[in-house]
């Protein structure tokens, strides 16, 4: 006959053996569910949805057509509501940002459709394109592009004192001479863009006060550009003596000596 010790060892091995089965059989129920739910998942196809995305890089300011474009198909979870689903929607509309291929297009990158094509069409509203002429380092030897951001610094030779000012921070380069794209894009048919690699001149993006300032300071001293990272668009101010702060010029007041603007 046992002895109550050993009684309760065997009591103690039943009760383990019972719930590792029970466990055992809980687990299993629970793959075997996750089993079946996949394969449902797997039966059941995801509807899909016709997008239109762009075929090529396509620059600020040219006019969309259709073998810029592409369709493609998604799920339709993955599309946002906002993006254009057939070509006839985006054909002759003016890109106002760049676009990269493969990019989604989106009416937020497009310029208004009443404000025609070209330049006017990416010129920001409230803004004015100024033109001013620029040679040799003036432009950054070369380098500028459609896009890029630049500071405008003037050296006021006659002035007394001479003067080095940085008259204006992140200005936005619409165009470089007559191009509106950078060289490195490709047109349409797949060939590199020639473009004059001498800059004669440089059209910004500048507030109407602005743009009186940049027109006195020409008649006044030598202006040069000087190229900015495109993702560095803070103003800095300068602590040399005979460099005022950009704050001056980027308020958009002329000086006081300017002649007053024309009505």
């Amino acid at each position: 006959m046992p002895t109550g010790g050993r009684f309760r060892g065997v009591l103690f091995l039943v009760a383990s053996l019972i719930g590792a089965l029970t466990v055992t059989f809980m687990i299993y129920g629970m793959i075997k569910k996750a089993s079946e739910g996949v394969k449902v998942t797997q039966g059941v196809k995801s509807e899909s949805s016709d997008v239109v995305v762009a075929a090529v890089d396509i620059p600020p300011g040219w006019t969309i057509k259709t073998d810029h474009l592409a369709k493609r198909q998604m799920p339709a979870d993955y599309v946002p509501s906002e993006v254009y689903r057939t070509a006839d929607e985006v054909v002759g509309r003016v890109a106002a940002e760049r676009i990269l291929a493969g990019e989604f297009i989106r009416d937020e990158r497009l310029a208004d459709p009443e404000a025609g094509v070209g330049l006017p069409a990416i010129i920001p509203r409230g803004m004015r394109a100024l033109q001013v002429p620029v040679k040799d380092g003036a432009a950054v030897s070369g380098f500028l592009n459609p896009g890029n951001f630049v500071d405008l610094i003037t050296v006021c030779a006659k002035a007394e004192p001479p003067e080095v000012r940085t008259l204006l921070q992140s200005v936005t380069v619409l165009a470089v001479d007559d191009r509106m794209t950078d060289l490195a894009y490709v047109d349409a048919s797949g060939g590199r863009k020639r473009g004059n690699r001498i800059r004669s001149s440089v059209t910004m993006a500048l507030t109407p006060q602005q743009a009186e300032l940049v027109k006195y300071a020409f008649g006044q001293c030598r202006i040069t550009l000087a190229l900015r990272n495109d993702i560095d668009v803070t103003n800095v101010e300068s602590n040399t003596p005979s460099a005022p702060p950009a704050a001056a010029g980027t308020a958009g007041d002329p000086p006081a000596d300017a002649a007053p603007a024309a009505p």
